[in-house]
């Protein structure tokens, strides 16, 4: 029995060593904007580890402490369901899990609001600093606070409140997601009927197709023809110099070629007119209406 105990405590011991390179690893600055809920997770799977390791210690010291003959209490405890000593054993052992995952998080520097990068209240008045790493390297006030904070909520609330804790964070990180997936969709349903009933119609009204349009800028893209220099030509009306130019090399002939089929259909005064009515959209809609 006491083989067992021992080495269940080393293998959490071995699992706080490891929690460093954990919170190294998966930070969650990295997301992206777009990370799964699992990086959450990863990221303050640290805490979950500390708890538990907080808990698995207070479990084993009450266990010897009300056994008879074990350090440190070798009288024991006659009748641990006493409802005063009860009180007391859960006073004691939310001050001592407080005492035991400071300890853990000064070791290894397992802050929650570092984690969740936060800045936490006076983080740039500096306290001191040290060679040895970890948490009292460039050591301010406002460490010494995320240090006491994650070590009362672990202490005092234990392994259930850490989980609800990233549980809460990730619906609610889950949650924002999905409100911007709404927006999202929202304004993709705006812009399209923003080009379908006004960009598309005005366009045609100079005999313009959007698909002849569309196929043109792929044209010019293919023979790395930026489209901007055909709009730019259109609106000072130096076509022809672009034309011109483009001809002149063999591999942007084709470019030329296409432009002039285009324009075949458009009127002279109404060309000026397109930049004009592209200025209109932002690049992503130009790049997802016409692909340029």
């Amino acid at each position: 029995m006491r083989s067992s105990t021992w080495l269940r405590t080393a293998g959490w011991v071995l699992l706080l060593v490891a929690i460093p390179v954990v919170a190294h690893a998966a930070p969650i600055g990295q997301e992206g904007g777009e990370a799964p809920a699992d990086v959450l997770w990863i990221t303050l799977a640290p805490l979950i580890a500390i708890a538990t390791f907080v808990e698995r210690v207070l479990e084993i010291f009450w266990d010897r402490w009300e056994s008879p003959g074990l350090w440190p209490n070798r009288k024991g405890v006659p009748d641990p369901s006493l409802p005063s000593y009860i009180i007391s054993k859960r006073l004691w052992s939310q001050w001592l899990g407080t005492l035991v995952a400071a300890i853990a998080i000064g070791l290894t520097n397992v802050r929650l609001f570092r984690l969740l990068g936060f800045d936490v209240l006076f983080s740039n008045l500096l306290l001191f600093t040290s060679n040895v790493g970890g948490i009292f390297d460039q050591f301010t006030v406002g460490t010494l606070i995320d240090w006491l904070l994650t070590a009362g909520i672990i202490g005092w609330g234990g392994t259930e409140l850490v989980h609800n804790i990233i549980e809460g964070l990730i619906k609610g990180r889950n949650l924002w997601k999905e409100m911007r997936e709404v927006e999202s969709g929202r304004k993709s349903i705006l812009d399209a009927r923003f080009f379908g009933d006004y960009i598309a119609p005005e366009l045609e009204k100079r005999g313009i197709s959007v698909t002849g349009l569309r196929n043109l800028f792929q044209t010019l893209n293919s023979v790395g023809v930026s489209p901007d220099a055909l709009l730019g030509s259109l609106t000072v009306g130096q076509v022809d110099q672009l034309l011109a130019r483009l001809e002149s090399q063999p591999e942007t002939a084709p470019a030329a070629q296409a432009i002039r089929t285009f324009l075949e259909g458009v009127p002279p005064e109404k060309r000026p007119e397109i930049p004009n009515l592209l200025a209109l959209l932002t690049p992503e809609q130009r790049r997802r209406f016409l692909g340029a």
